[in-house]
């Protein structure tokens, strides 16, 4: 995803069913990962709202226990009446998708991925194991002025002790 926000885009819909992961029978130390269901994706200068607002704190509560997790909270909202000061229309252009959004949706995603993982390999000892589980935490930040951002955890990743190598393409060679 830092290698699409590099390319000014967003993707606005980050979960685990729009993630891929393809494991090939000949490399079994090896995982790809893909992103599929880009319906949603919107240009980084794009002012694209939130769909994430209700006309009361009952359905977005009803909304955000159904698939909240994933969502950056600066994208769930309650608007008011028509014409007035907390609309539809205006309140959901202060709740805009971001790549901050994007970012917490990926930490989230990642956490779950990376919670259980014990490879001596990746982390070497406890400490190791730690910074990994910082560097993905702090992507979930719920103050999007405070979160990490994907480029950042992208470079911790990439760099020792982890190494994380970053293929160039998808799996498929020829795409």
């Amino acid at each position: 995803m830092d290698r699409v926000h590099k390319g000014y885009l967003q993707h606005n819909d980050i979960s685990p069913g729009n993630v891929l992961l393809h494991f090939p029978e000949d490399k079994v130390s090896e995982v790809y990962i893909g992103v599929c269901d880009w319906g949603l994706a919107s240009r980084v200068c794009e002012t694209t709202p939130s769909r994430y607002g209700y006309p009361s704190d009952e359905a977005r509560t009803a909304a955000f226990k159904e698939r909240g997790s994933f969502v950056a909270p600066e994208l769930w909202y309650t608007y008011g009446k028509p014409n007035s000061e907390t609309s539809y229309e205006t309140v959901r252009r202060r709740h805009l998708y971001t790549q901050a959004a994007d970012a917490y949706s990926v930490g989230v995603v990642a956490n779950m991925i990376w919670k259980d993982e014990d490879d001596f390999d990746l982390f070497k000892d406890t400490a190791g194991k730690a910074r990994f589980a910082v560097a993905l935490k702090e992507l979930t930040n719920p103050d999007p002025k405070s979160r990490s951002t994907l480029r950042l955890v992208h470079a911790t990743l990439t760099a020792p002790p982890y190494n994380f190598q970053i293929p160039e393409c998808c799996y498929r060679k020829h795409i």
